[in-house]
This record gives C-alpha cells, sequence and structure tokens, in this order.
C-alpha cells in the first residue's frame, strides 16, 4: 500500500473510532436538550417582564417568541412607537407600562407574577436597573455590556452576593454559539499550536443614527452617539469580540492601549467615530480591534492566529460561521520542544484531501453540511468534523441561533437553578475591558489593570475623561 494512502487509511479509522467512542455532545452537556428542556418546562413557564423595546429589544422580542419556556407578561418601555413595536413582535398579548417617567420600569418590578425581566435599555442604564431588580426578587437578563462604569462593578458583585439564588445572564451571545465553542476548544486543545494574536474588526459604512421624528428626541433615540449614555464603538461592538479574546486566553487583559477619533462624521455627536486598540495579555498575547463606521468591506469578524493553524470566524446573522486554515511551524520554531524524526506527526496533511485543500483554501468548521453539492463536500466536511474530533474537540449536530440559546438557557437557569455561561465574571471582565480601552483613547497613554504595576489606578479615575 502507498505511504499517502495507508496514512489516509489510519487518520480516517482513528477518526472513527474516535467518534464512536464520543457519544455526548458539548450543547447538550453545556446546555441541555432543547427538546427535553421545553417539555420539562412546558407546563411551568418562567414569566418574564421586558424593558426597552428599541431595536435590540425587538430582536430579542422576535426571538422569545418562539420559545416557550417563557412567557412575555408585560413591556415597559417610555416611548410609545418602540413599546406598540415590541408587543407586536412578541406576540401573545402582553401587558404593557406605557408611562413616560424614566422610572415607570419599577412598576413592572412591584408585580409579583413576575420571576424574571430582560433588560435591553441604553447602556448607562443598565447598572440601576438590575440593582432594582435584584431588590425587588427578580431573575435577571441584561444586554451587555454590564457595567458603564468602574465603581459600578462592585455595587453589582455586591447585590448579586445578596441574592444568590436570583440569576444573572449577560448578553454575550457568542458563548453560546456552537461554531465559537468548537473554535475555542480548538485554541484550548492546542489545536493552533501556540496562539500569541487575535485579530478582529467591526466596520460599517453609516452613521449608526435613525431618523428622529422631532429634534427634541435625537439624544433620546441615538443615544449610542452620545457619550453620557453610551460606550461607543468599544462598548456596543467591540465588547463582543474583546470577550472572545478573554475567552481564548482565558485571561483578562493586563493592558490596553489605543486611539480613536471624530474624523468623518460631523454631526453633534461626541463619541469616535473610528477606534484602533490593543490589549496585552498575561504571557505576551496581543488582541488587536479596529471600528470604523465609513467603510464596510472588512465587517467584522476575528482571526485566531497560532503557530500551526488560523480560525477565522464570524457571528453573521446570529450564525456562526468559522474555517481553519493549516500553519506549517518553522522546524526552528521556538515552541519545537524536540526535534524528531517522526513523519507520521509532521506530515499527516499530506494523507486527507480535505487537509490538503483545507491547507490552502480552509477547513469550513461547521456543524451541518452545506446543502449544496452534496456528494463530494459532505464527505470533505465529514472527515473534518472527524479530525476535530480526533483532536478533542466536540460538536453538536447542528448550529442554533446563538441568541434563541441564550435566551433558553437563561430560562433554564431560572427554573432549575443552574449557573449562567456569561456570568456575573465575564460581564465585569467584558465591561472592564471597554471602560479602560476607551480611558486609554481618552488619556491618549496605556492604561493597565489594577494589578499591574504602572501609572496608579487612582490617578487615572480623578482625571475627568
Amino acid at each position: 500500500m502507498p505511504e499517502n494512502l495507508a496514512r489516509k487509511t489510519l487518520r480516517r479509522r482513528d477518526f472513527l473510532k474516535s467518534s464512536a467512542a464520543l457519544t455526548a455532545t458539548t450543547a447538550i452537556s453545556t446546555f441541555g436538550a432543547p427538546a427535553i428542556i421545553q417539555a420539562q418546562s412546558l407546563m411551568n413557564p418562567v414569566n418574564y417582564g421586558f424593558i426597552g423595546s428599541g431595536r435590540q429589544g425587538c430582536n430579542h422580542l422576535k426571538h422569545l417568541s418562539t420559545i416557550k419556556t417563557g412567557r412575555c407578561a408585560v413591556i415597559s418601555d417610555i416611548y410609545p412607537p418602540n413599546l406598540k413595536k415590541g408587543v407586536e413582535t412578541v406576540g401573545g398579548n402582553p401587558e404593557t407600562i406605557p408611562d413616560k417617567d424614566p422610572f415607570a420600569y419599577r412598576k413592572l418590578l412591584e408585580r409579583k407574577d413576575i420571576e424574571a425581566v430582560f433588560i435591553v435599555a441604553p447602556y448607562h442604564l443598565h447598572v440601576p436597573m438590575i440593582l432594582d431588580a435584584l431588590s425587588a426578587g427578580k431573575h435577571v437578563f441584561v444586554e451587555k455590556c454590564l457595567m458603564k462604569t468602574e465603581d459600578q462593578i462592585p455595587k453589582v458583585y455586591e447585590a448579586v452576593k445578596a441574592h444568590p439564588n436570583l440569576v444573572l445572564q449577560v448578553g454575550l451571545q457568542r458563548r453560546y454559539s456552537t461554531v465559537y465553542r468548537i473554535a475555542i476548544q480548538m485554541v484550548h486543545n492546542g489545536v493552533l499550536g501556540k496562539v500569541q494574536t487575535i485579530r478582529a474588526q467591526w466596520h460599517r459604512n453609516g452613521s449608526w443614527k435613525i431618523p428622529v421624528p422631532d429634534p427634541s428626541l435625537e439624544r433620546f433615540l441615538n443615544w449610542r452617539v452620545y457619550k453620557e449614555y453610551s460606550g461607543g464603538l468599544m462598548a456596543e461592538l467591540g465588547s463582543h469580540q474583546v470577550d472572545v479574546a478573554d475567552w481564548a486566553f482565558q485571561s483578562e487583559p493586563v493592558a490596553v492601549s489605543g486611539v480613536g477619533g471624530l474624523d468623518y462624521w460631523k454631526d453633534g455627536r461626541d463619541i469616535f467615530d473610528n477606534v484602533a486598540v490593543i490589549f496585552e495579555y498575561p504571557q505576551g498575547q496581543k488582541f488587536i480591534f479596529t471600528s470604523i463606521c465609513n467603510n464596510a468591506h472588512l465587517d467584522f469578524s476575528e482571526v485566531i492566529m497560532g503557530d500551526e493553524g488560523t480560525i477565522e470566524i464570524t457571528l453573521g446573522n446570529n450564525s456562526g460561521r468559522a474555517m481553519y486554515f493549516h500553519e506549517n511551524k518553522p522546524a526552528d520554531a521556538p515552541t519545537n520542544k524536540v526535534k524528531s524524526a517522526d513523519t507520521k506527526e509532521q506530515n499527516w496533511w499530506a494523507g486527507a484531501t480535505a487537509a490538503n485543500r483545507g491547507a490552502r483554501e480552509g477547513i469550513p468548521i461547521s456543524p451541518e453540511v452545506p446543502k449544496q453539492n452534496p456528494g463530494f463536500i459532505a464527505k470533505e466536511i465529514e472527515y473534518a468534523k472527524k479530525w476535530l474530533i480526533s483532536m478533542g474537540v466536540l460538536e453538536m449536530d447542528r448550529e442554533r441561533d446563538p441568541l434563541t440559546v441564550e435566551e433558553e438557557s437563561f430560562f433554564e437557569c431560572v427554573r432549575n437553578g443552574k449557573k449562567p455561561v456569561a456570568n456575573i465574571d465575564i460581564g465585569a471582565a467584558d465591561s472592564r475591558a471597554v471602560i479602560y480601552a476607551n480611558r486609554a483613547m481618552e488619556l491618549k497613554q496605556k492604561v493597565f489593570w489594577p494589578n499591574q504595576p504602572s501609572i496608579p489606578l487612582e490617578s487615572q479615575i480623578s482625571r475627568k475623561l
């Protein structure tokens, strides 16, 4: 038998053996089987209230309308058109709190029949609403970012500690994506070798504003472009991607530097319309993030780069997509501890069509086979999936919408006492990264995490941004 064919046969046998041995999947062990969850909770859905039915709020309500383990009992929003849209989106004829008082949501919290709340209000309102909701005995799902200012972090921790039986989950949906979990498992299992650099971008070509029916509503409806209410591009977009870097590196950063500018949209906004930041991690790793508002060619994605492979990954339209590219590590690379003559480990890529093709074009990291050209592509995808399994990476049958998964997971945590994947620690770490990155750009100097020997944190806080 030719040597390459022998390697190919052995590899495929190894894949089949590994695949048969691994019958459990990440999704079931982490989030539970959706059919089982619904069967258990269908007769006892979580009664929830919803605060903030703007654009992202209605995005959530659209997904929530398909979930039977929760029931939307009441919606609160101080802008009547948003309130009307929210009711239409979720269906089921929930009650409404149409009061224009900014504290009208507290009427929702006073209701004894409400077990949980979704907080999808503007960024600056998150923490006040969280504290009120926990004090009222409600479980909380809150959109990212969790905290806007540094002094809010201990306040939320104290509230969570005071209510240990209540769930606090943060809306970082990449944590609930099958494709992202596979990619991160590949990183942690060493499939990419030593990962030193992650690059991400979120580029758009537009003002990020919506038309307002009355000038008096400008700051109210376009709050994202004003510092008083928003954390700008870093908070609204970059927070998702720095969370991926924290996840991959299994650590918070130790320092961040960057530059930002208000150079294109001269329309009264006071947030930056372009940012470029570099986060430094404990072992010298770097996460590089850019966001601009006048070119969408690169769109948004993360690129995780190791000395043995690269993953390009994105969550477009709430559907994870990723490609793996093999990297030929130099023989004299410092991460090569011992030079070996064993060609089995060094040259196994030569034995597989998918692997050879992947070295040039990439292997899709996808839980399901594409519909086009099912014959050849199906075999190649199946081979790639079994290769992932052989490297210790578990996978599930198909990708489910991460926004739906995180909402289902929230209801399961509420009903069954489970701990959320995107918990307060992950939310606080994400918030710190956003706060410090914005501070670095405002101060035009490197900012260090509190436990780093550098510029005293107190002096950084004392300077008004």
